[in-house]
């Protein structure tokens, strides 16, 4: 799957280090890194404030390595901000699809393959 950043966007990048050549004993490690539109659009203000963030996000990984109880925080923090989500979308669509006659409705969750 490829992704073509927009003229107003910044990547953070995750992917696996210290893979063999067998990914079953890939140890965890991961590294990070940004990637940049060729054509950002904003003002180098705006491109240094995002880098900020992202290389907050990268030192924020490293830190919950060390540290325990920042890391059972962001987790007990991901999990009641994925069941909020869950729960959003459990409330907003009873179904994922619904039948009328020879007509079927899909949602925007709906998972299709080929042309719908």
């Amino acid at each position: 799957m490829t992704y073509e950043l927009a003229d107003d966007e910044i990547a953070f990048i995750i992917r696996p280090t210290n893979l063999s050549n067998n990914i079953s004993e890939w140890d965890g490690s991961i590294g990070t890194g940004v990637a940049v539109g060729d054509n950002f659009s904003h003002p180098q203000e705006i491109l240094k404030d995002l880098l900020y963030v992202a290389t907050l996000c990268s030192a924020f990984l490293d830190l919950m390595e060390i540290d325990e109880d920042i890391f059972d925080r962001v987790a007990d923090h991901r999990y009641k901000l994925m069941m909020i989500e869950l729960n959003k979308r459990s409330k907003e669509d009873s179904s994922l699809q619904e039948t009328k006659g020879e007509v079927i409705n899909f949602n925007a969750y709906t998972k299709t393959k080929g042309e719908a």
